[in-house]
């Protein structure tokens, strides 16, 4: 379709972005509320993890699936399906009194999420021009930091005049806005890609196998998996250590954390530009990599003082910015045919929500069992090292679809 004008609608990018960043909202809205909800609710701090991995479970269980069904249906028509489910999830669970209650609406969330964030990218590959799809993608890539970054300091402030039900109404509210903004803006971008056979299920999990067999999309969900494990065990875990470590006050550790969230938008923007002048992903992969296993071992200095410990965290996330633009603006060049990008992006998308659920734990488990942070280290450089054998090997694979 189209890409016959000379420019690519930065506009429509722009909401499309705006999306992946109110979506990203109801991932970084739980935490800074997770203890008014619980002492709303009288939920333990066991069923107050739930409510915190719940995301992650659904893109774990049904990544690769959700963007076969994007590519099946029509990634339009899913993205507007997976807005509606937030907008659901949001309002249901304002209401809720239960965490059985709470825990289903945060599924319905959960998603939603997943299907905007999988069909998303597609959808920019389909308005872009070629010239500037690496822009773009990398630009799409900084959602999940801007709106991370973005709620860490709204939220605070949001709640001098409500509670977390209110929290969670205001976001149903922005969510229909850009819902009714994108239905009108992507209306030229048709519901489905043409085939003949309509939609079956035998054809979703051929469509699955086909991509998930493949070097290309496998080797980019794997480096997603290593990049995401070092990334969500060091950010879940940064506040405890600099309160425990270095003594710090809750409000001033999520500060400093939200600032580390919002550096690695830096690191997108500068994959972006990179790939744009020609450096090759995986060694822009292979780099921020070693990059991010070397910084562990300043952040985990149990001798170090925290202007070093931090400034490593600062180096880790510019660095480990550079994966997800790498990786996300990959997807396209990787994908079997052009119409299995979705389905590409879902498997991505399913390796990132296996690290981030495999990464806190096992960090958590090295720390407790060994009593000393700084063991955290060698655990995040190993994964680190992993991520450069994977870059390696995708230097061996040639794209299937370069732009």
């Amino acid at each position: 379709m189209k890409k016959h004008n000379k420019t690519s609608p930065w506009g429509l990018i722009l909401i499309l972005f705006c999306a992946g960043i109110l979506s990203a909202f109801q991932v970084g809205k739980m935490p800074p509320v997770l203890q008014d909800i619980r002492l709303d609710l009288g939920i333990s701090l066991l069923s107050a993890g739930w409510l915190l991995s719940i995301f992650n479970f659904t893109g774990l269980l049904m990544g690769t699936f959700t963007g076969a069904i994007a590519d099946t249906i029509g990634h339009r028509r899913l993205m507007i399906i997976g807005l509606c489910l937030q907008i659901t999830g949001c309002l249901a669970g304002s209401f809720t009194l239960s965490f059985q209650g709470l825990l289903f609406t945060r599924f319905i969330e959960g998603s939603g999420f997943l299907a905007v964030v999988i069909s998303t990218p597609t959808l920019i590959f389909q308005v872009a021009r070629s010239k500037d799809m690496k822009i773009a993608l990398s630009v799409w890539s900084c959602y999940f930091p801007v709106g991370g970054a973005l709620m860490m300091v709204f939220v605070p402030l949001i709640l001098t005049g409500t509670d977390w039900r209110g929290l969670w109404q205001i976001n149903a509210a922005l969510l229909i806005t850009v819902t009714l903004l994108i239905a009108n803006r992507t209306s030229h971008i048709p519901f489905k890609n043409p085939s003949p056979e309509g939609v079956h299920f035998k054809k979703i999990i051929k469509n699955i196998l086909r991509t998930a067999t493949r070097p290309g999309p496998l080797l980019l969900s794997l480096s997603f998996i290593a990049y995401a494990m070092q990334w969500l065990a060091v950010i879940g875990f940064l506040p405890t250590l600099m309160m425990e470590q270095h003594g710090f006050s809750k409000a001033l550790a999520s500060i400093l954390t939200a600032l580390m969230v919002f550096v690695n938008i830096f690191g997108n923007l500068a994959g972006g530009w990179l790939l744009e002048k020609g450096i090759h992903r995986w060694k822009l992969m292979a780099t921020a990599s070693t990059i991010m296993g070397a910084s562990a071992f300043m952040i985990y200095g149990s001798e170090l003082h925290f202007s070093v410990s931090y400034t490593g965290c600062l180096i880790f996330s510019i660095s480990g910015g550079l994966i997800p633009a790498s990786v996300l603006s990959g997807v396209p060049l990787y994908a079997p045919s052009k119409h299995l990008i979705a389905t590409t992006n879902g498997l991505v998308v399913q390796g990132g929500q296996s690290g981030q659920f495999l990464g806190p734990p096992i960090m958590a488990l090295i720390v407790s069992q060994t009593g000393s942070w700084s063991h955290g280290a060698w655990f995040l450089s190993s994964i680190a090292l992993f991520g450069i054998i994977v870059s390696l090997l995708l230097s061996k694979v040639p794209p299937a679809d370069p732009f």
